[in-house]
């Protein structure tokens, strides 16, 4: 019991610039229930429809009601907002702002399909 709990000390000690001080068990114990964003598990938030605000916000709340606090939004086959046009960075900065006000962490995995470096068809072939 005590390496997990050292370990397990160790993972809430501020590797990414927020002390959590941690003095006893029920600290702990608390900070697992109910861990950091950054701490949390990080689901893809698959974009593979029509991206529009009401469909982000209905699944960014569901996210949070499972007690989700950070998403990975990764574009994938099937999307028919067009990737990597206006219309896709607005939606992309609509949900880097609702990410914000729900208190979650937002990445991006910046491939529209496979293989690693096409973007979705953007990179011509001869490269």
């Amino acid at each position: 019991m005590f390496i997990p709990v050292l370990a397990a000390n160790y993972s809430c000690s501020g590797i990414h610039g927020d002390e959590t001080s941690v003095s006893d068990f029920s600290t702990l114990a608390s900070i697992f229930r109910n861990p950091p964003a950054e701490y949390s598990t990080a689901p893809f938030f698959v974009w593979n429809g029509e991206i529009t605000s009401s469909e982000t916000d209905k699944f960014l709340e569901e996210f949070c009601s499972q007690g989700i606090r950070q998403v990975i939004v990764h574009p994938r086959p099937g999307l028919i907002t067009e990737y990597l046009s206006e219309e896709w960075f607005e939606q992309f900065r609509y949900t880097v702002e609702r990410c914000r006000d729900l208190g979650m962490k937002v990445w991006i995995y910046d491939e529209n399909s496979y293989p690693s470096g096409f973007a979705g068809g953007h990179i011509p072939s001869v490269m």
